[in-house]
C-alpha cells in the first residue's frame, strides 16, 4: 500500500511513476560528464542500470521513511 502511494505521489508531481525528476536529472548530469567512452551500447547499459538502481533506492527510501514516521507518530501519541 505504501509503495502504491509512492507511485501515485510521483505521478502527481512529475508525470512518471518510476523516478523523481531531480534524481533523473542528476543521473543524466553524472553520465554526461563521463561521456560515451564505453561506446553506445555500454553507455546505454550503464544508463539503464543507473536509472533502475536509483528508482529502487528512492522507492525503498520512501517506504522506510514512511514506516519510521509512523512509528514516531505512534510513540508521540502514547506520551
Amino acid at each position: 500500500m505504501i509503495r502504491e502511494m509512492y507511485r501515485n505521489m510521483l505521478r502527481e508531481q512529475e508525470g512518471t511513476d518510476k523516478i523523481s525528476k531531480g534524481t533523473e536529472q542528476e543521473i543524466k548530469n553524472l553520465l554526461s560528464s563521463e561521456g560515451e567512452s564505453g561506446g553506445q551500447e555500454g553507455y546505454a547499459r550503464c544508463r539503464d542500470c543507473a536509472f533502475y538502481i536509483a528508482s529502487a533506492a528512492e522507492e525503498n527510501g520512501f517506504v522506510q521513511g514512511f514506516r519510521y514516521a509512523f512509528r514516531l507518530f505512534a510513540e508521540c501519541m502514547q506520551e
